[in-house]
């Protein structure tokens, strides 16, 4: 009930700052956006993934929650699997080789997209 406006919101927010930005490009960060809405007719042009194997996943959201592993692992079973999230993705960024592989990555995107 609440998604289409919130959707509608997200989508003239995106136009505005698209429209004021130097490069047209913006970012949204959004977990979910692939279970809700994207690619043709949605509110995004591109998708970029970011991955980690689950036991890193389940090792991360425990940290950051305060969740036990089962707790966790409820709530990964809810979400899509990672091998169509990089199916629908127009990039995936692997992070399991650290925080610098991952920003190299994200710079690698970045410059591809500035590009066209």
């Amino acid at each position: 009930m609440t998604h289409p406006p919130i959707m509608d919101a997200i989508g003239r927010e995106l136009g505005r700052m698209a429209s004021e930005s130097e490069t047209g490009i913006v970012c949204l960060v959004a977990p979910l956006l692939l279970e809700v809405e994207c690619g043709p007719g949605g509110k995004v042009d591109r998708v970029l993934v970011m991955v980690a194997d689950e036991e890193e996943r389940i090792r991360r959201v425990m940290a950051r929650d305060g969740l036990t592993a089962e707790e966790v692992q409820q709530r990964i079973r809810a979400q899509m699997p990672v091998e169509e999230q990089r199916r629908r993705a127009d990039w995936v960024v692997d992070t399991a080789g650290g925080k610098e592989q991952a920003i190299s990555q994200l710079e690698s995107v970045w410059r591809e997209l500035t590009r066209e």
